[in-house]
């Protein structure tokens, strides 16, 4: 069978077979039932995401050793922490400022925050700078050690960030601006020659810190310089360092099945929803969290966009407030002062935001006023606008798609897009990818530069990061040169930096524009050496639903093993010999060219006396059910596969709950 005729039979069946009903053994399924008085429901949702029934480890990861907050001993190489440690103690010593090297997203400024708080705490006069995302990228930025270089300070530490920075680190020493990396992304081929390195990658035998944030990275890592300094960790920066740790790991989506990422998720979500830190409180104003919407998996949706648009678009030189504008806010802590200003947000947000062109002064007037106000207005703002980019690419996606794309063999979707915007195009990657079930990457050239910039997204089985690895190495073996670098000026020379890092499931890259046929050409030899399995892609279905069985009690049940998150997932459950009712699209209102989503009813005829009604959304649905309604009769049946949650919007208490369709099918019966 030729290559092409074996990758259409790959996504071809791996399309017709998306939704995947789990097995179970009905003795696994009793024994969790009696230990943990639940119903089988619920036994199979621990079944499948633990994949096992034994007890004791169910129970490490459902009730983990609250120890492992306060432990950073093996979370990375000892004679690093070390290192680190000695070289914070003489910048404290001989009055040394200290600027942190953030990467411009929620774990990098959740990251950020923990050490400019701890820091700060110790007496240490330490400032703050991010890349410009859209124009630098990410990682350690020769202006940013420029910057260091001409006010003085040196000493610079990157959190969620550095790792693969070699040049730069280079330069810094150069320069005489020592360099402490803090990071999780995995290590290069070389190591960088900083004063120290703080990654978990560092040390192979650790456990609970092999899969954690940046952000929880920087609570450890501060936590150790304490210790080491013999200096108490203060209440109130321990709840601050909980809380951001919590975001920045929501946000880059770390394993829920690890004990310390669930005890951080878990302690720094309660601690965001209670504390009395003014920056915290005006963030949950405005991301408008009601009661029903304040367990973990709902603030990847409210809080984290947030958090990330500054640094998505941001750009000081354009007066586009960065990532810098989030962490003033989170820095601001309780009191009279903060607190008068926080009143005013919270009962003015909504009627400020709504304000026309023809209110501006009064705004101003506000914003100048009231500095809680300006820093969440601002990041609220920033995040608009994030929307709006996002919208633009998508309206311009579906036409380079059909010249670009070959859906029924690709095994790696890559799309040439011009004149993006390099800071929200992970996002659209991001849709690529659920869109046609495999790997994507969007190459983003630019009319005003030589380098392309890339972000790649891919599916559970698939490692993207190894895959672009790969044709590097292949490339410098065969080629004799990198793929992934920027030129970049320093003292006046241009010099070429390393451009490429990330983890397994979503990594970014600069490359120049005479190299983009050579990576593709070495990126599909690599994916031609996938197996036809890791194309896996699919809905794993845990239990066959009624609308009867969808209560309150059933979501309060189903929240007692939370957090879920990344290898804990919140269940998908089916529904059968359903009748569709209504059906109004709707979608991002900067979006012009179409409506992607739907709403709808969904009757249950299981009972034809008493048939029961519930509400449903479909995300990126609205052409599935056109379809589906077209080719259905009066009397046709649907199924759909679905995850329950709570309407932030209802106001009638019977329609709080709904279902956020998935996939929807004519009944086969």
């Amino acid at each position: 069978m030729s290559i092409k005729k074996e990758n259409e039979t790959i996504f071809k069946n791996y399309q017709n077979q998306r939704w995947s009903f789990q097995k179970y053994d009905d003795l696994q399924l009793d024994k969790l039932t009696q230990e943990y008085n639940i119903s089988k429901t619920l036994a199979r949702v621990l079944i499948h995401n633990m994949r096992t029934d034994d007890i004791n480890t169910i129970n490490s990861i459902l009730n983990p050793d609250e120890s492992l907050l306060h432990d950073y001993k093996g979370f990375c190489d000892g004679k690093q922490i070390q290192l680190a440690a000695d070289r914070i103690k003489k910048a404290q010593k001989n009055n040394e400022t200290i600027i942190i090297n953030g990467d411009p997203d929620a774990d990098g400024i959740s990251g950020t925050v923990i050490l400019v708080s701890a820091l700060r705490q110790l007496g240490i006069k330490t400032d703050y700078l991010f890349p410009i995302r859209p124009i630098e990228g990410h990682g350690l930025q020769v202006r940013i050690i420029n910057h260091a270089k001409k006010v003085g300070s040196s000493l610079i530490i990157t959190t969620d960030c550095g790792t693969k920075d070699i040049q730069a680190v280079e330069y810094a020493n150069e320069c005489g601006v020592d360099v402490i990396i803090t990071d999780h992304h995995i290590l290069g081929h070389d190591m960088p020659k900083s004063i120290a390195t703080i990654n978990p990658f560092t040390e192979s035998n650790n456990t609970h810190f092999n899969s954690i944030s940046g952000a929880s990275v920087a609570f450890k890592f501060v936590q150790a310089i304490y210790d080491y300094m013999d200096v108490e960790f203060p209440e109130y920066l321990f709840e601050l360092s909980l809380i951001t740790a919590s975001l920045g790991s929501i946000s880059d989506r770390v394993s829920m099945l690890n004990p310390l990422n669930r005890l951080i998720v878990k302690h720094g979500v309660d601690f965001f929803f209670n504390t009395d830190r003014e920056g915290l409180k005006a963030l949950r104003d405005i991301a408008v969290i009601s009661d029903k919407t304040k367990k973990p998996r709902h603030l990847s949706r409210t809080v984290i966009p947030l958090l990330n648009a500054p640094g998505r678009i941001g750009n000081p030189k354009e007066n586009i407030p960065d990532s810098s504008i989030v962490v003033d806010l989170l820095l601001l802590g309780k009191g009279k002062r903060n607190k008068s200003k926080a009143n005013f947000v919270s009962k003015k947000l909504k009627e400020i935001f709504l304000m026309d062109d023809s209110k501006a002064e009064k705004k101003d007037e506000a914003e100048k006023s009231i500095a809680a106000f300006k820093t969440a207005s601002d990041v609220d703002t920033v995040n608009e606008k994030r929307k709006h980019l996002t919208a633009k690419i998508e309206d311009e996606m579906d036409d380079l798609i059909e010249k670009q794309v070959n859906p029924d063999c690709d095994r790696i979707i890559i799309l040439d897009g011009k004149d993006w915007n390099s800071g929200v195009i992970g996002i659209d990657a991001d849709r690529l990818k659920e869109r046609f079930l495999r790997p994507s990457i969007i190459l983003n050239f630019s009319s005003t530069s030589e380098y392309v910039r890339g972000s790649a997204r891919s599916i559970p089985r698939i490692n993207i990061y190894e895959l672009i690895d790969q044709a590097e190495q292949v490339c410098i073996q065969q080629h004799k040169k990198r793929l992934f670098e920027i030129e970049v000026e320093i003292e006046g020379q241009k010099q070429k930096v390393n451009a490429f890092g990330g983890h397994s499931q979503a990594c970014g890259f600069t490359l120049h524009k005479n190299d983009i046929d050579l990576f593709k050409t070495l990126l599909v030899d690599q994916a031609e050496t996938l197996q036809a399995n890791q194309f896996e892609y699919h809905y794993d279905v845990i239990d066959k639903l009624q609308i009867a069985q969808i209560t309150q009690k059933f979501i309060s049940d189903l929240d007692q093993f939370s957090p879920y998150g990344q290898k804990f997932e919140f269940p998908i459950f089916y529904m059968q010999n359903c009748m569709l009712k209504g059906g109004r699209e709707f979608g991002n209102r900067y979006q012009k060219s179409a409506k992607q989503h739907v709403s709808f009813s969904i009757l249950d005829t299981s009972n034809k006396k008493h048939q029961k009604q519930i509400e449903a959304v479909g995300f990126g649905l609205w052409e599935k059910f056109k379809y589906v309604r077209e080719h259905s009769g009066r009397n046709t049946k649907i199924d759909l596969i679905f995850r329950l949650e709570m309407d932030p919007r209802a106001k009638k208490k019977h329609k709080e709950l709904r279902l956020n369709v998935l996939d929807i099918r004519l009944s086969e019966e």
